[in-house]
């Protein structure tokens, strides 16, 4: 099996919930725009704490994360969600983290993440999503392992890349998506046609709660905020699954 690991890949990320906002006082505290960006990051081979108040724009990961309570209708349709309150999260490389993790968030191609999948099995995939393709790519996993790509979220996704790395766009979309107003409706607009909430719900929170696999579509602020490549797809593993489907080795000695 080929492994998760390569060049031209970021790190695979652990992610465990703190006990306390106090817990692990020396690792650095993330401030920054949204909880994909932390885990790019963490893909970088940082040790962050994510506590309440240390997303500062994104109005989606903060509430589906449970690190903070659902204050209206919009941020109550935010589901599946960790149940409030999350004292926070420690994200890192997995050879850096002081205990194992709950989950292994790995960005990588789908011929990286295939073998991993078939070792997983279709036991071991998350069911839950209905078709819906904000929530995983799993209802688009054809005959032979394959999975075909939604072309409009291909489309987005390319075009969002580039500007990505402008700092007016990236200023822009912090100031408007600073707005509860201007994130409900866009959440309204792409909840049944792109990705949504990528990193934080699809590969975070849905595998801590159901204990199966999920892989998803970046989102748009997986891909201008986390900075990640639209022809990677995002995906979350159980630290057990991990271990067992990941090629030997690549666990870096966690838990094993």
């Amino acid at each position: 099996m080929e492994s998760p690991i390569d060049a031209d890949m970021p790190e695979p990320v652990g992610v465990v919930r703190l006990s306390s906002s106090q817990a692990h006082p020396d690792v650095p505290l993330y401030k920054g725009v949204s909880f994909c960006d932390a885990v790019r990051r963490a893909g970088d081979e940082e040790v962050l704490r994510v506590l309440p108040g240390s997303i500062q724009v994104c109005r989606w990961s903060p509430v589906v994360l449970g690190l903070r309570s659902p204050q209206n209708r919009f941020e109550r349709s935010l589901i599946p969600r960790l149940p409030f309150p999350v004292a926070g999260l420690l994200l890192g490389p997995l050879s850096a983290l002081p205990d194992p993790p709950e989950v292994v968030i790995l960005r990588a191609p789908w011929s990286i993440l295939q073998p991993m999948v078939a070792a997983a099995g279709s036991e071991g995939l998350w069911d839950g999503h209905r078709g819906r393709a904000d929530r995983s790519a799993i209802p688009f996993l054809g005959n032979g392992g394959r999975i075909g790509r939604r072309t409009w979220i291909d489309g987005v996704n390319r075009l969002l890349a580039p500007l990505a790395r402008n700092s007016h766009w990236q200023a822009f979309t912090r100031w408007l998506f600073r707005s509860g107003l201007v994130t409900a409706g866009f959440d309204a607009l792409i909840s049944r046609t792109l990705a949504d909430m990528s990193v934080c719900r699809n590969s975070m929170v849905i595998p801590l709660l159901t204990g199966h696999v999920n892989f998803s579509f970046f989102c748009t602020g997986g891909i201008t905020w986390g900075r990640n490549r639209p022809d990677f797809l995002t995906s979350g593993w159980p630290w057990t699954v991990y271990l067992r489907c990941c090629p030997a080795g690549d666990a870096q000695g966690m838990g094993t």
